[in-house]
């Protein structure tokens, strides 16, 4: 039995197409997009189903692209505007200490050394000994009056220059506290926005992908139906 079809309208045998209502709903779609008119009754032949299909096919590819660049577009956006994804100025710790810091840093170091208390127990014990024994007069006998007191400035005056060496020294830490909470920051925003991308792309490509094996299906069917008629023609 011969059909007009509804794309074409060219004649086929009724074996050589298929009918409207066979087709998948978003063929359907597809297919008002590029004729309104079509019945419920309306018969397609397989040369212009197969156009159709490859025309389909290559309309999804490109939404695909299009989607997954749109994607890409709202990631580099905010990637302009989100402050914690512009790149981390670090601070060159090049600035010239004063005589006073870098004074402050080395009397720091060596205050707080094995070195320090060694010498300094050294010269408190040759300092007893020489007011003890050796001197008949020492210039400061006991209870070592004088040492006492040298005690006391070395204490009041350490103990200010080491606290500026450590403020200095804070404030480095705090610097450094700040950069790292700023890439961390950094690194989980990125990490998100990555999420974001494979989410959009894994949720797209499966649903294409599916798409595109029951088109394949569909192909398959019409192949087996053309082989079909050729087998009851012969």
């Amino acid at each position: 039995m011969e059909k007009v079809c509804s794309i074409t309208g060219r004649v086929f045998e009724d074996t050589q197409g298929v009918m409207w209502m066979e087709l998948r709903p978003s063929l359907k779609n597809f297919v008002k997009e590029l004729k309104t008119e079509v019945a419920d009754d309306s018969f397609i032949s397989y040369n212009a189903l197969n156009e159709i299909t490859r025309d389909y096919v290559a309309k999804i590819t490109r939404e695909e692209v299009e989607a997954y660049h749109v994607v890409v577009e709202k990631i580099k956006a905010q990637y302009e505007y989100d402050e914690t994804l512009k790149p981390i100025e670090i601070k060159q710790d090049n600035e010239e200490l004063s005589f006073a810091d870098k004074m402050s840093d080395k009397i720091a170091e060596f205050g707080g050394s094995w070195s320090f208390i060694m010498l300094f127990l050294l010269f408190m014990l040759l300092w007893m000994i020489l007011n003890s024994v050796y001197l008949a007069k020492g210039f400061d006998p006991y209870p070592y009056i004088l040492l006492n007191l040298m005690l006391s400035c070395v204490a009041a005056l350490q103990a200010p220059i080491i606290m500026m060496s450590q403020n200095r020294q804070e404030d480095k830490d705090r610097e450094r506290s700040e950069y790292d909470y700023k890439v961390n920051l950094k690194a989980e925003t990125e990490i998100r926005l990555l999420h974001k991308k494979l989410d959009h792309l894994l949720l797209h490509q499966q649903k294409n992908t599916v798409e595109m094996l029951q088109l394949q299906l569909d192909l398959t069917k019409q192949v087996q139906q053309s082989i079909e008629a050729l087998k009851h023609t012969k």
